[in-house]
């Protein structure tokens, strides 16, 4: 093994350390925001609003009520 190879060798895993070291930190700040992003999703604002709905009214919502409840049935 000559001297150039030992270069190119070490050249070379200095290249993926630094690189594994810059990118690190970016992967996990881009996972973060992307927990954070879901919390913004149409549904996670939906969920909000029906809790949010429930607290102040001190019950589920009797307006709608869900499609299988027998009060939403139409009487025959």
């Amino acid at each position: 093994m000559d001297i150039y190879t030992v270069v190119i060798l070490l050249t070379l895993v200095g290249f993926f350390a630094l690189a594994a070291l810059l990118l690190f930190p970016v992967y996990f700040f881009l996972k973060k925001e992307e927990r954070v992003a879901q919390k913004w999703t149409k549904d996670a604002l939906a969920r909000r609003m029906r809790e949010e709905r429930m607290k102040q009214t001190g019950g589920p919502n009797t307006t709608g009520g869900q499609p299988g409840d027998p009060a939403t049935q139409p009487s025959s």
